[in-house]
């Protein structure tokens, strides 16, 4: 393959790849531009979305100052703590409370899930929003960089020749780094979805013990 042949088929890449990013970094004007997912971006899920309830505002101390409502909290708001498991473990929780404390406390329970989660999705949906744009820079560079090998192209010196050629194999090996990143951006923007289905299972399975 000859050097124009060669620095053709670097251009069709660089374009591909940074298309990609400019598709995920073009959103429309109501959205948040470091946002890369085809999810609508939601900074926060409201409780009553989830929650038939009594209202759990004002309960962010109150759940972690209840011993057993703070371990249940922590068990079952991990992802290893499957449906049945939840379901089992809240079961028993409510079988063991007093008739005039148990809504209170199962309350107190969806309110420390409800907290808990939340604050794990914001880590989330802030993370993806940092490799976002990580991935905006580095296609920023990449261009600059095709940018300086269309000019050395130009260059007949033999200085230049031998930068071309060091940069061609560099480009490969950033190119490629590149897709990787790109295609885990799918995996990333899975993750607060994720959370957010089982705050919603989490939320149905306490509700469904309230009197």
């Amino acid at each position: 393959m000859n050097k124009q042949s060669v620095m053709t088929s670097i251009i069709l890449s660089i374009n591909l790849v940074t298309g990609m990013n400019l598709a995920h970094a073009a959103p429309r004007m109501d959205e948040d531009p470091d946002w890369p997912c085809e999810q609508v971006l939601v900074p926060e899920v409201a409780a009553a979305v989830v929650w038939a309830g009594p209202p759990v505002a004002g309960l962010e101390d109150e759940w972690q100052q209840h011993k057993r409502v703070n371990e249940l909290v922590q068990s079952i708001s991990t992802a290893e703590a499957d449906a049945d498991t939840v379901e089992h473990e809240v079961e028993a929780f409510a079988s063991l409370q007093q008739p005039q404390e148990k809504d209170r406390n199962l309350t107190l329970l969806f309110a420390g899930v409800f907290e808990v989660l939340s604050d794990r999705r914001g880590k989330m949906l802030k993370g993806i929003k940092r490799y976002s744009q990580g991935q905006a820079a580095r296609a920023k560079r990449l261009g600059e960089e095709m940018d300086e090998m269309i000019r050395l192209e130009n260059d007949s010196s033999q200085a230049a020749r031998e930068k071309l050629g060091m940069m061609q194999k560099e480009m490969k090996l950033k190119q490629r780094m590149f897709d990787e990143r790109e295609a885990f951006i799918q995996h990333l923007c899975e993750r607060p979805v994720v959370v957010e289905q089982r705050l919603g299972m989490v939320a149905r399975t306490i509700a469904a013990y309230l009197d």
